[in-house]
């Protein structure tokens, strides 16, 4: 993931909601060789710059299966 280049912030759309990218199935984390977390986009195979996962989403956001089956209700 180090290699992946930022989403931009012009592809993500602000969200007040619970719909965010730490939410959506294409969400992931890691860490980097300083032991800094990373947050990326597995579909777009970019970072997410840092607080940005918290508080954005973006056309993409693909529902966790948790939130399809009803397992999350608060998500709904």
């Amino acid at each position: 993931m180090e290699e992946w280049g930022l989403i931009d912030d012009a592809e993500l759309q602000g969200w007040n909601g619970l719909c965010i990218c730490i939410t959506c199935q294409h969400f992931a984390y890691g860490v980097d060789q300083y032991c800094h977390t990373l947050f990326g986009c597995t579909l777009r195979q970019k970072q997410l710059q840092q607080g940005q996962h918290l508080k954005k989403k973006c056309k993409l956001l693909a529902p966790t299966s948790q939130n399809e089956m009803g397992w999350a209700p608060e998500a709904g």
